[in-house]
């Protein structure tokens, strides 16, 4: 399966999903600007980090899928490097995957991060929801 591509039976490809993703969190950008109206309430916004708990909990290992992969086409040979580039094949394939380990632990830490901040969230609400609500 070729990225960029779709299928035969039509399905998106890896690459698609890639770009799709990219793009929801572009849109989540705009939606969420101050005055976008984007937002309604704390619950809604708990939800919405709650989802990028998901998210980013899910990329260390997608990261290292792509970086298993990235291994095993050098180990086979599949790979080279274009003829602006004065680094071996397996040079930048360690660089390349030294980099995405980094960022599947930046991955993890986001992740714990993003599900205290949803703990947090859980227990807001607007005024005038609940008339249990502290102040």
């Amino acid at each position: 399966m070729s990225a960029g591509w779709a299928t035969a039976s039509g399905e998106l490809t890896v690459g698609q999903l890639a770009e799709q993703a990219a793009e929801a969190v572009r849109a989540l950008n705009h939606l969420t600007r101050p005055c976008a109206g984007g937002l309604d309430d704390p619950g809604e916004l708990s939800d919405i980090v709650a989802a990028l708990v998901c998210t980013t909990a899910r990329l260390p290992q997608l990261l290292a899928q792509l970086s298993s992969w990235l291994v095993g086409e050098q180990r086979a040979g599949r790979l080279r490097v274009d003829a602006w580039s004065d680094t071996p094949a397996a040079a930048t394939v360690t660089a390349a995957t030294t980099a995405l380990r980094q960022a599947a632990s930046c991955a993890v830490r986001a992740s714990h991060e993003l599900d205290a901040a949803h703990q947090s969230l859980a227990h807001l609400a607007a005024t005038g929801e609940d008339e249990r609500l502290v102040p």
